[in-house]
């Protein structure tokens, strides 16, 4: 389980560092950063409980 965590946090890291880069100039860069750490919090919640509820080890 911990290692589906931890690929889905580099997946989200490298998103996340590619999107600022390409949008750091952008006058709303700073919203759209904020809701891709969000959604990668959801979607790590998410991850986490769905794993285990399964049983994953």
């Amino acid at each position: 389980m911990k290692k589906v965590l931890i690929l889905n946090a580099l997946i989200w890291g490298a998103v996340i560092l590619i999107t600022s880069s390409l949008v750091g100039n952008h006058e709303k860069s700073e919203i759209i950063i904020g809701l891709l750490a969000v959604a990668f919090a959801v979607q790590n919640g998410f991850t986490y409980a769905f794993l285990k509820d399964k049983g994953t080890p």
